[in-house]
């Protein structure tokens, strides 16, 4: 049944490239993956197994896909549409695979599997600019994933070649070369770092959001991000197992605060609303991977699946802003509040959400952060501020493209409400952050 899982996006290809059944395949085979998958948890298969951790980011995966393939139906003409779908397909496909993986080499195949796979969603529509940051994005994912391969087999080496299983090699690195894990490690998080998006290794990320089309650019923030993601929380516990925690959360906590500082500073004077949105992807992977390096992989958890809910109702709310003004410009797009509320308000709250405002769930993980990085009064103050930055540098966009004098508009053929679904979310796991749940995936990964 696991291997189902892998196999089953694939069902889409079935539809060949009739326009409605592509939506109803794209829709229905994440919402049936998303229903079975809890009843196979714990469950293992060859490479595959199912845990907690996977589980949770398999169905946040879902969830979001079908979300994005439902509005999309609205956003892409015919001819485009089976591009788009049939590219995802094999995205989702990579995923389900990185999440189910339980081999530490076919965790690196798989999440090289979806850099490809998401290459074709950058360059959907073809042309120079969409070349330009597909080839930049496989160039630089390519180079980066290859050093997370030596990485990969600088571990195996170190357990002696007894095996790529996760669980075992947690169980064996306590006896490996302290030194040799540590450059391990250092290989690794550049490796899956640049695919994390992190400074300096980040250049990929807002040419790839700019340049694809707003729905893909929601699954490459949403979820994208989150599979490289996962793959450097399973090094953290291999490094927490190996008792050399310390060394991996100095890397962590520089490489976090240096991309959530960076980040708040490219976000100033964006001219285009998507680069803006690619800039705060970064900068919210740098807080993800912070909160991580402070030994609090519960928190890291958290702050994901936030991000990955506001920022697919961001993208999504751009991908409707572009369709219906057919401008990219900050500078053109006002009053979108009051002339479309429907779009302009879960718009621009999903820009609060991001800039770290309550009730929202990523103001609630900032703070947490905060409050555990107070151990060093000097990582915090810059900790604070570099999320003050990138307030500052959201606040502008936000207050002119929602609350500016602009020209009425009509939202015919947008499923709008996917984007109210969405907030509602938000505000749920804002009010209600359940960090009982978080802290007992923090047990699956961490200490079993």
């Amino acid at each position: 049944m696991l291997y189902l899982l892998v196999l089953l996006p694939l069902v889409v290809f079935l539809a060949r490239k009739e326009a409605g059944r592509l939506v109803r395949l794209s829709v229905l085979v994440p919402l049936f993956s998303f229903l079975l998958a809890p009843f196979l948890l714990g469950t293992a298969a060859g490479p595959f197994r199912l845990d907690g951790v996977g589980l949770f980011y398999l169905l946040l995966t879902d969830l979001i896909y079908a979300l994005v393939a439902l509005f999309a139906r609205g956003y892409f003409a015919r001819e485009e549409a089976w591009r788009f779908y049939w590219a995802g397909a094999l995205f989702l496909a990579s995923a389900h695979g990185a999440y189910l993986a339980h081999n530490l080499g076919m965790l690196w195949v798989f999440v090289e599997g979806s850099t490809l796979a998401s290459a074709l969603l950058v360059y959907h529509k073809g042309g120079a600019r969409p070349l330009e940051a597909t080839w930049k994005y496989l160039m630089l994912g390519s180079v980066g994933i290859a050093m997370g391969l030596i990485g990969v087999i600088l571990v195996y080496a170190l357990v002696g070649g007894a095996t790529l299983d996760w669980g075992e090699v947690r169980s064996l690195v306590g006896e490996a070369d302290p030194e040799g894990l540590k450059v391990a490690f250092a290989l690794l998080l550049v490796g899956f770092g640049t695919k994390v998006g992190l400074f300096p290794l980040q250049a990929w990320l807002p040419d790839a959001h700019a340049e694809a089309p707003g729905p893909a650019s929601a699954l490459l923030s949403g979820t994208l991000l989150n599979v490289a993601f996962y793959a450097l929380l399973r090094y953290a516990a291999i490094m927490q197992a190996a008792g050399l925690f310390a060394f991996a959360s100095s890397l962590l906590l520089t490489f976090g605060l240096l991309t959530l500082l960076f980040a708040a500073l490219f976000l100033f004077g964006q001219k285009e609303y998507k680069r803006l949105l690619a800039y705060s992807s970064m900068e919210h992977m740098g807080l993800a991977v912070f909160a991580l390096g402070l030994g609090l992989p519960w928190l890291a958890l958290y702050h994901t699946l936030a991000h990955s809910l506001a920022k697919t109702l961001a993208f999504l709310g751009a991908s409707g802003i572009l369709s219906l003004t057919h401008a990219k410009e900050v500078g053109r797009v006002r009053g979108l509040v009051f002339h479309l509320p429907a779009l302009g308000i879960p718009y621009v709250l999903a820009l609060a959400a991001l800039g770290g405002l309550p009730p929202f769930p990523l103001f609630f993980a900032e703070f947490k952060a905060v409050e555990a990085a107070m151990r060093w009064p000097g990582l915090a103050g810059l900790y604070l501020l570099g999320l003050g930055m990138a307030f500052a540098g959201l606040l502008p966009p936000m207050a002119q493209m929602g609350f500016g004098r602009g020209k009425p508009l009509r939202g015919q053929g947008l499923d709008l409400w996917i984007l109210w679904l969405l907030l509602g979310i938000l505000v749920i796991l804002g009010v209600f952050p359940g960090v009982d749940v978080f802290k007992g995936l923090e047990v699956v990964l961490w200490r079993k």
